[in-house]
């Protein structure tokens, strides 16, 4: 999953490009509502759709499909606003975000949720912010209060009941840590592009990360013409979409939003995202989540909420 100016991501975490200390002062109107809405049911769609789509692709295709589009998207949109390209010395830094920050954590996340149920994925990818604090503690020394370390414990409490929920018994479903790594790769993403705010928007940012890890992922590319072949029709529309919306109409629709109102205001709706996505997997894809992964995503987001509202 993994970031426009002033706001956090899903579930609290800065958002690809988001400098989490800029806060707007205008309160939320009815265009700024309707952004958000699209970007929450835009991301959440993103787990039940991949589990739908790894029934007939492998992860790899479905990641380079996936950010072909997205580069095809983000290219046109970036010529009807005459975006520059970055700086020669920034490539290196675009070129690392791209390869940890979206393509191998998608990538893995795909992997992933090859076994793991959508809801129980989003939940997991939700400890974004718990990675995210415990990489700024280390590297940029900033402080966690007492309540920060306890909704840390708490959060990884949860993860570990949603892999035993998802191990279908008492056993660990593998396919959670796969998830899990994807989310730490998201978080050194979010922390680390920190400084780039002073040289470049949140959309730059997105974009031009996007573009490196699809050149990453290319390394697929001789075989993605015979999986699309091969795969239905459905299938590979899913697969587009995953392209065009979580990974480009989202973020622009996340900028839009934090442009326009308080980033607290629109960071707070990010939390009904597990549930929606709980739903949607529910309804299209008949996923019931086990009474262990439930309880296991309700303590990760308990844990998730004390660190953003009492531990920093």
């Amino acid at each position: 999953m993994p970031a426009a100016p002033g706001g956090r991501g899903p579930l609290g975490v800065a958002a690809q490009g988001v400098p989490p200390r800029l806060v707007f002062g205008r309160a939320m109107d009815l265009p700024a509502l309707l952004a958000v809405a699209i970007t929450i049911a835009c991301w959440a769609a993103n787990f039940p759709t991949i589990r739908f789509a790894v029934q007939a692709y492998d992860p790899r295709y479905i990641a380079l499909l996936r950010f072909l589009c997205a580069s095809l998207a983000m290219g046109l949109f970036a010529g009807l606003v005459r975006m520059p390209l970055p700086a020669p010395r920034d490539w290196w830094a675009f070129a690392f975000f791209g390869l940890t920050g979206l393509g191998l954590s998608t990538l893995v996340l795909t992997i992933g949720l090859t076994t793991v149920s959508a809801g129980s994925g989003s939940f997991l990818v939700g400890t974004i912010p718990i990675f995210s604090a415990l990489l700024a503690r280390i590297f940029l020394k900033e402080r966690l209060a007492g309540m920060g370390w306890l909704g840390i414990a708490v959060s990884f409490s949860g993860v570990g009941l949603i892999a035993l929920g998802e191990g279908h018994g008492l056993r660990l479903n593998p396919g959670a840590a796969w998830v899990v790594l994807s989310a730490f790769m998201q978080s050194i993403f979010y922390v680390f592009q920190k400084p780039f705010h002073l040289r470049y928007n949140p959309l730059q940012i997105t974009a031009y990360t996007i573009w490196s890890a699809t050149a990453w992922l290319l390394v697929f590319l001789p075989g993605l013409p015979g999986a699309v072949g091969a795969a239905p029709l459905g299938h590979t529309l899913a697969v587009v979409f995953l392209g065009l919306f979580p990974t480009s109409i989202a973020f622009l629709a996340w900028a839009y939003a934090l442009s326009r109102a308080k980033a607290a205001k629109v960071t707070s709706a990010m939390f009904i995202m597990p549930a929606l996505a709980l739903g949607m997997a529910w309804l299209w894809l008949g996923e019931v989540p086990t009474l262990f992964s439930l309880a296991g995503g309700l303590l990760a987001l308990a844990g998730v909420l004390l660190l953003n509202l009492w531990g920093r």
